[in-house]
């Protein structure tokens, strides 16, 4: 096998009579080296999008939310629920909440929202809104002798004409048509506002005080649901599954995929085509290698013809030819994936390239390698690279001695 190895390097370094055979061979690997390249950064790309995407969703909805059947509010109250979460190791965090429909109004401009409601003092631990503010504070509770604090959207805001300090009234939609009773109001003071990238939310969703939105809603010590937050994203569904089994009327869970499954389940059908396509940019180099390792059969004929007169046997002329191969992919492959992972610290650590952030919910391109990714397409590449060389090595292996040395 080391005389193999070794006559397989002799065959790839040294100077070949046709000097396009060399060119030939040092793009195979250059190809190769792109292909692998392309393709685990297209997977970084859309693992990180997919990510990122999850992380802003969780961040203002939560992992798993538990609320009553049909939306109907329930109790705070909950000594079934209590003693369920207790037997969960995996959640680290739950908050109480409401979501209720209502009407923005701020100088005469209106528009329909939802409201999210939560304790101030302990949403931060789980609702990641904060992070995203892009003016004013979060802060809910308002300050003594003053209106409860509002966070709102960027969008909402723009639409609104409205900024930080602001008055803004609040009226209860399910208030409206009742006889003989005024509809619901209540006045809150605009404290901050957010921009996810997300318009859907950024343009809907505000969030109050428990205690305000209670008022505002005539739901006395009544919400909507709790909010759970889970050590991590792998546990979802396994908690999901513990509490619909154990949880009774009226209160259901779901998960943060069931909410938003339209939207994952096309992030998800996106991967295969596009991974697919720039999977033929690999296939392309592969056939480079199957062309390059021809070329260098037809030039070697005479050397091939040589050991098979000195008792090479058509099998090790096979396994020469097989090394070969696998000496090309696994320089290609090395390279490719040095290059990858070279070029997405770069996007990283500079943010290079931007992409627009009303479409894409991101200002950056984001990137997440997974190891996983990275070794299978390391390991698909060198033994794609060693198939390559099968028609080369069946070609290698049928030379005979006497035609390969007719003319010398």
């Amino acid at each position: 096998m080391r005389l193999l190895s070794l006559i397989a390097r002799r065959h790839l370094s040294s100077g070949h009579n046709l000097s396009f055979i060399s060119l030939v061979s040092y793009l195979s690997i250059a190809g190769l080296a792109i292909g692998i390249a392309v393709l685990i950064l297209t997977l970084g790309i859309l693992n990180g999008f997919e990510r990122e995407v999850q992380e802003k969703i969780i961040s203002f909805d939560g992992h798993i939310r538990v609320k009553g059947f049909l939306g109907n509010p329930v109790s705070e109250s909950q000594p079934q629920l209590d003693s369920v979460v207790a037997s969960i190791p995996q959640i680290t965090g739950r908050l109480p909440y409401i979501n209720h429909a209502a009407t923005a109004r701020v100088q005469g401009r209106t528009e329909a929202v939802f409201v999210e409601a939560f304790d101030g003092d302990t949403s931060r631990a789980v609702i990641g809104t904060w992070k995203n503010l892009v003016a004013g504070q979060f802060h809910l509770n308002g300050a003594e002798g003053e209106r409860p604090g509002i966070i709102i959207g960027a969008a909402l805001a723009e639409k609104l004409g409205t900024k930080p300090g602001e008055r803004m009234t609040l009226m209860d939609l399910s208030s409206l048509g009742k006889p003989g009773r005024a509809p619901r109001i209540g006045q809150f003071k605009i404290s901050g506002i957010y921009e996810t990238g997300l318009n859907e939310y950024d343009e809907s969703i505000v969030y109050v005080n428990l205690k305000a939105a209670q008022r505002l809603f005539d739901y006395k010590d009544l919400i909507t649901g709790e909010i759970l937050l889970l050590h991590g994203l792998d546990d979802t569904d396994a908690v999901a599954a513990v509490l619909d089994e154990n949880l009774d009327y009226p209160l259901l869970p779901s998960t943060w995929k069931e909410r938003h499954s339209n939207l994952f389940a096309w992030l998800s059908l996106q991967k295969y085509p596009i991974t697919v396509v720039f999977a033929l940019v690999a296939l392309v180099a592969l056939l480079n290698i199957m062309s390059s390792m021809t070329m260098i059969v037809m030039e070697k004929t005479n050397d091939i013809g040589i050991l098979r007169a000195v008792g090479f046997s058509r099998k090790r002329i096979s396994h020469l030819f097989f090394i070969e191969g696998g000496i090309v992919g696994l320089f290609g492959v090395t390279l490719g994936v040095t290059l990858a992972l070279f070029l997405g610290w770069i996007q990283r650590r500079f943010q290079i390239l931007s992409i627009p952030e009303e479409v894409y919910f991101m200002s950056d391109l984001p990137l997440m390698f997974a190891t996983s990714h990275v070794v299978t397409v390391a390991v698909f590449g060198f033994l794609a690279a060693v198939l390559a060389s099968l028609y080369p090595a069946w070609k290698a292996s049928g030379i005979e001695p006497a035609q390969a040395v007719r003319y010398e």
